[in-house]
């Protein structure tokens, strides 16, 4: 028998901290990613009345540029076709916050961005499907969604 078989998956070896679920899925209906799913993730985020979260500045920097993007596309979907916009335009900015998220979260960094926040982040990107501009919109609104809850439940600190 092969004692590799029996093994814990390596994420979940004993002292190994718990892998951060995303739950963003760009199947579900826009009111349960908006709503429950949004709750459930702000809950799964550290800290407590403004400690140990993610700093607003370190929000504001990914939030930011994630909703200035969706910002442009909405302006230029008005007057031309939104997929095409999406495609030519956004998702490669789009999935560059990735590398930024990457890199803003690297051990050792100073301004080290909290690790389950750019897991919810990197991961959400990576669920949206390329070429899919329903989807980003859907990531959108529920990072927003998420990020109230997350303000709502005081695990944002100044």
């Amino acid at each position: 028998m092969n004692r590799q078989s029996h093994s814990p998956h390596r994420s979940q070896q004993r002292g190994a901290p718990p892998r951060m679920q995303v739950l963003f899925n760009p199947d579900k209906p826009e009111v349960e990613l908006l709503d429950r799913l949004a709750e459930e993730q702000a809950d799964m985020m550290p800290g407590e009345n403004g400690r140990g979260g993610i700093n607003s500045n370190q929000l504001r920097k990914y939030f930011g540029e994630i909703k200035d993007l969706y910002l442009q596309y909405q302006a230029m979907s008005a007057q031309q076709n939104p997929a095409e916009i999406y495609m030519k335009t956004i998702e490669p900015r789009f999935k560059m916050i990735r590398s930024k998220v990457a890199y803003g979260s690297r051990a050792g960094g100073q301004g080290k961005l909290n690790k389950e926040f750019a897991t919810m982040i990197s991961e959400g990107i990576a669920k949206v499907r390329p070429g899919n501009h329903t989807d980003f919109e859907k990531f959108v609104m529920h990072l927003e969604a998420v990020i109230g809850f997350m303000y709502g439940k005081g695990k944002i600190s100044k």
